[in-house]
């Protein structure tokens, strides 16, 4: 049948980076210009209710550029949907399924699933999901062209239309010309020309001397404006000074003795209402930029605020938890409390790190790696 494709593909999970086993198959039908993606997955230790996102990805300059066909809700150890989008503009993206090297599959609890038909290798760290901004920004330029297009000519038209009506009534040619003139669009230099012709009307008096009055205010023009005092010479009308014992009527404003100052400074950020959890320690990075550390486990992070409670099942947080056996909680000089995972630093560690939220890191001497770097991936909490 003409226009009409089938095929399966199987999908294997990624962990740190790296191919893992096999998980399930994705069913690609695609008729005409409808494409159906089926996904059949089985996932040892997924937790329900976590959002999926499906991309279809091309190759672009090394990377892999997700477009986004849809998502879905995973199950208990399970990912079952079925998406549609049209075969020749994938995702409203201008691809077509002939341009895609394959599909993945991420869910914000941290998985990472893909499958390839294009014999190419699927790295996650070269992953970048492609935002419609361009596309749409692209298509409103070419809207705004089209409708100032259709604009012009519409003035065009009427303007012929007038210069018709006009020959026929025997409308002078001076007449027509100042029609003309009214009807051309000013630019912003002529504006501010005419502006500033109607801000100089009257006769404005020039005093001599290298020293000009104050100009009159707009549309009250000044005959006689008193000539400013030089530098150096007191005004020719001096304020009348203070009497003796009487204060100057324009005192400054100062703060009385014992009575706080105007301008009080910006009180600090108020410590949390309650006891915060954890165990004290000392400063991990011996550089007293944060101060109030604490050891914290990831069950923790709900008790502090119930905005921070999906700290609890995120797989980087959980990763980091089992091999150093805590997190960090600690606050910066602008009372910001900060999450630290423990763990190293590599281009695929920053990768998986920005993924689920942690786009800081800062090094640590406690932190041993081998052949590494180690310290703290961290991101700002509400407390």
């Amino acid at each position: 049948m003409a226009g009409y494709q089938r095929f399966v593909a199987y999908v294997y999970e990624y962990r740190k980076g790296k191919k893992d086993g096999s998980s399930g198959y994705v069913r690609v039908e695609a008729r005409d210009r409808k494409c159906r993606v089926e996904v059949h997955l089985r996932c040892v230790g997924l937790e329900p209710g976590s959002r999926c996102r499906v991309y279809g990805f091309v190759r672009q300059e090394g990377l892999m550029d997700g477009i986004l066909i849809g998502s879905c809700v995973t199950g208990r150890e399970r990912i079952e949907c079925a998406l549609e989008t049209d075969t020749g503009d994938i995702g409203g993206m201008g691809k077509s399924l002939q341009e895609l090297g394959g599909l993945l599959l991420i869910s914000d609890a941290g998985g990472f699933w893909g499958t390839e038909w294009d014999d190419q290798p699927i790295r996650p760290e070269n992953f970048r999901e492609w935002k419609k901004k361009e596309t749409e920004s692209r298509k409103e330029t070419e809207k705004i062209g089209t409708e100032y297009q259709k604009a012009a000519e519409k003035k065009g038209r009427e303007r012929e239309e007038k210069e018709e009506e006009n020959q026929k009534d025997g409308t002078l040619p001076e007449v027509q010309e100042n029609q003309k003139e009214s009807d051309r669009i000013m630019t912003v230099e002529e504006i501010q020309e005419d502006v500033l012709k109607t801000s100089e009307t009257g006769n404005s008096y020039q005093a001599p001397g290298p020293h000009p009055p104050e100009p009159p205010r707009l549309g009250q023009p000044s005959p006689h404006p008193p000539e400013p005092p030089r530098p150096g010479q007191p005004s020719p009308h001096p304020p009348e000074p203070p009497r003796p014992g009487q204060p100057s009527p324009h005192p400054p404003e100062l703060p009385r003795p014992g009575q706080p100052s105007p301008h009080p400074p910006k009180p600090s950020r108020p410590e949390p209402s309650r006891p915060l959890p954890g165990i004290p320690c000392d400063d991990p990075f011996n550089d007293g930029y944060f101060t109030d550390c604490r050891k914290i486990r990831p069950s923790d992070c709900s008790a502090l605020c119930r905005k921070n409670g999906c700290f609890c099942s995120n797989r980087f947080v959980m990763y980091g938890y089992q091999n150093f056996g805590h997190l960090l909680l600690c606050r910066n000089p602008r009372g910001q409390y900060i999450l630290g995972v423990p763990g190293g630093y590599s281009q695929q560690e920053r990768f998986m790190a920005n993924m689920f939220g942690f786009p800081y890191f800062k090094e640590c001497p406690d932190i041993h790696i081998p052949g590494g770097k180690g310290g703290y991936w961290y991101c700002f909490i509400n407390i």
